[in-house]
């Protein structure tokens, strides 16, 4: 069962560049949703894939749950890169494939993995601008995975981004997500299971436990 979208994604803006981080499964679940979301309204999504990540059984049924037409999966292009070459290779030949089927989201997964090295650092910064340049071009969604932490890649990626989402799992029943400097803390509810949301009527699937602003990261 994957977990709910509990970021509006209406939230996230054209021409914007959004970092999510973390080692939860629930990264992952986002773009995959981001994506699902865009293809159940008709428009075209892009997902460049550095962590072969992708998930089309995931993200059918995420679809399903949207509109219930599997064949909006058809609207997500999958591209896959192995090695950082290969990853340069495919946002350097991006824009022929903007062009052609104009998609509302760019979702890129756990790009600083595949320039982990020394060596790959150079390769790193040109991807990063030319991602920049494709967003505001193509007044993108653009959202980059990644799994975070202290490494040059990671930082110089979030860094770029306009807006940087971290989600952090202290034990298996709570969930931390820190979105820009905003912190709240959430507890996932089974399916069937009464929530206290269901007597204010907004249906969302978790219990939240508190907000606040934190400047740690």
């Amino acid at each position: 069962m994957y977990p709910p979208m509990i970021i509006d994604t209406a939230s996230f803006e054209p021409s914007r560049m959004t970092v999510i981080e973390g080692s939860s499964g629930m990264v992952p679940q986002m773009i995959f949703r981001l994506c699902a979301a865009s293809a159940a309204s008709g428009r075209e999504a892009m997902f460049v894939d550095g962590w072969n990540s992708f998930d089309p059984y995931a993200v059918s049924r995420m679809i399903k749950s949207f509109c219930g037409d599997r064949t909006a999966l058809s609207r997500i292009h999958v591209a896959r890169a192995f090695t950082e070459y290969q990853m340069e290779a495919l946002i350097g030949g991006l824009e022929d494939a903007l062009a052609r089927w104009k998609p509302s989201v760019l979702a890129v997964s756990y790009l600083p993995s595949l320039f982990s090295g020394k060596d790959e650092q150079r390769l790193f910064e040109p991807v990063l601008t030319r991602l920049s340049s494709l967003t505001a071009s193509y007044r993108l969604v653009t959202v980059i995975t990644s799994f975070g932490g202290s490494w040059y890649g990671d930082r110089l990626l979030s860094s770029c981004a306009s807006r940087v989402i971290r989600i952090e799992q202290p034990s298996k029943k709570r969930i931390r997500i820190i979105d820009n400097g905003h912190m709240f803390e959430y507890i996932p509810v089974p399916p069937g299971q009464t929530r206290f949301t269901d007597f204010s009527g907004d249906g969302k699937e978790c219990s939240f436990l508190t907000s606040g602003t934190t400047t740690a990261r």
